[in-house]
């Protein structure tokens, strides 16, 4: 029986991770991502799904967090006492949210 050297360091070469994203490419049946080098000559891949992901956050970021029009009209409508609260549109998006999640 010949012991296992746990302490063993194995460093993938470029041909080695290019020989892993053809076979994930051949498998999938999609197109390997770009890649770009880095400082120490390895590559980092980003897809065009967490591309767009990363567009719809930076344009999230644009957008107001609140609208203080909409919040000061039902503050006073909650003042006032004219705020109507519709249960049962309530109950008709909370089961639209379920049907879509499910």
């Amino acid at each position: 029986m010949n012991p296992v050297d746990n302490n063993t360091n194995v460093r993938q070469t470029r041909s080695d991770t290019e020989q892993v994203s053809r076979s994930a490419t051949q498998r999938s049946g999609q197109t390997a991502p770009e890649a770009s080098p880095t400082a120490s000559g390895e590559s980092v891949s980003i897809t065009s799904t967490a591309s767009d992901l990363l567009s719809l956050e930076n344009q999230l970021r644009e957008l107001p967090g609140v609208d203080q029009a909409r919040v000061e009209s039902i503050r006073q409508a909650i003042s006032d006492g004219s705020y109507q609260v519709d249960a049962a549109r309530i109950v008709d998006s909370l089961l639209q949210s379920e049907a879509e999640l499910g």
